[in-house]
């Protein structure tokens, strides 16, 4: 009898890995808006310092890392707990060991700032050892997962590079507290400056690179658009970050040029990538989140050019720096989170709160629970807020800067009723 030969089976895409239980990602992201309240609130009281050109001032030393640790490095790890497993195919280790994690990270945020606030030594170095440890967690229970990766591996290149810029910057900083603690002197404009490129454009902006590359077309229902710009902006950036590093650290100035170049060169690259996925999207009107990440990018555009400047004219006033911080910090990143804020926390919360285990009749969709007229109001403030906080900060005025602080404030308040009217729905 003739052989009977079975069809051959079609290959089949690997199945996403479930993400943890969903209390892991959401207490990040509660505690990045609570950070975010107190960060908002400590802008108002520090602005005037920033208008007068004294950003090396102990406080806004904690108000910045109210936003940069509390707001942007703790969604950060919330999000990848939520997205790596759908992204990369691949789980987390170990779910108790994540929530172990939160809380070590949050202790460390918490020291750190208060370190800075009442200008404590010892707090200073408890914090950055508990971030250490954080750290180490996070990159054991879920980055070191990358290698059994089964699928958007750039993802997972973005990410790894992301975190050790992150370790690269925990380095640098405790040249600094070891400076505050008196065991060694060092440049300090120079490990300041580097630690801030390291941990905004290095562990954030890379980060928020390679999970965009999946995000953003999905926000935009974008299609068809060139790769090949992904697969520069981490090299030319990186290349940049190193450069510009070495060159401040060791006082090399044709070095912190060229890394600044180069971050630039990065920076546009994204940022062309970004206008292809808006012109490839799909026909409609724009809702709040994709508003949001807009006025990100355009914070992000406007820092180029006065990063830039400053590199031209090193005895520019502190304040350039200050405003230039501005645009990076509370721009670019916290306007970006908000923006996938408004888009994600919804659809969870509703999955999570109301869908399943709800009181009464559920909500009809995720969208119910957001109000696009505050949405959009939030929206406004923040930005005006933002940038009457830079003007007036370039333009050393103290009353300006405050008042545009206000509006930036106003506008987290109205972000913050969002999620406070979502657990009144719950109940």
């Amino acid at each position: 009898m003739p052989e009977i030969r079975r069809p051959a089976e079609l290959p089949q895409a690997p199945m996403p890995a479930h993400p943890p239980p969903f209390r892991l990602p959401g207490e990040h992201f509660a505690a990045s808006l609570l950070w975010l309240a107190l960060g908002s609130a400590g802008l108002v009281l520090v602005a005037p310092e920033l208008a007068r050109g004294n950003f090396l001032a102990p406080r806004v030393f904690a108000v910045t890392h109210a936003f940069t640790l509390g707001v942007v490095t703790t969604t950060i790890f919330g999000a990848l707990y939520q997205l790596f497993p759908v992204t990369l195919g691949m789980g987390v280790r170990s779910a108790p060991a994540g929530h172990r994690t939160f809380w070590t990270l949050q202790a460390g945020i918490a020291l750190l700032i208060a370190g800075f606030w009442f200008w404590l030594g010892w707090a200073q170095g408890l914090g950055w050892l508990a971030l250490a440890v954080a750290m180490g967690g996070l990159a054991s229970n879920l980055i070191g997962q990358r290698r059994r990766a089964t699928q958007g591996l750039a993802i997972g290149r973005y990410v790894s590079a992301g975190h050790a810029a992150l370790g690269t910057a925990m380095l640098v900083a405790l040249a600094r507290i070891g400076e505050t603690l008196g065991w060694w002197q060092v440049d300090r404009l120079g490990v300041i400056a580097t630690h801030f490129h390291l941990a905004a454009f290095g562990f954030a902006t890379l980060t928020a690179v390679g999970i965009g590359s999946r995000m953003l077309p999905m926000f935009l229902v974008s299609h068809g658009t060139p790769d090949w710009p992904l697969r520069w902006v981490g090299p030319v950036s990186g290349a940049g970050l190193v450069a510009q590093a070495v060159g401040l650290l060791a006082r090399l100035t044709p070095l912190v040029w060229i890394g600044g170049l180069l971050l630039g060169a990065g920076t546009v690259l994204y940022l062309g990538l970004v206008l292809g996925y808006f012109r490839r999207r799909t026909p409609g009107p724009l809702d709040p989140a994709l508003g949001h990440i807009i006025a990100a990018l355009v914070a992000l555009a406007l820092a180029i050019p006065l990063g830039i400047g400053l590199l031209a004219a090193p005895t520019m006033s502190p304040r350039g720096w200050a405003a230039y911080g501005l645009l990076a910090l509370a721009g670019w990143l916290v306007l970006l989170i908000l923006g996938v804020y408004y888009r994600i926390l919804p659809f969870l919360t509703w999955l999570n709160l109301f869908r399943t285990g709800a009181q009464g009749r559920p909500l009809s969709s995720p969208t119910d629970l957001v109000r696009r007229p505050w949405a959009w109001m939030s929206l406004a403030l923040l930005a005006a807020g933002l940038g009457l906080t830079a003007g007036a900060v370039l333009l050393a005025s103290p009353v300006g800067a405050r008042a545009g602080a206000m509006m930036y404030a106003l506008g987290v308040v109205l972000v913050l009723a969002q999620v406070a009217r979502a657990f009144r729905l719950r109940r």
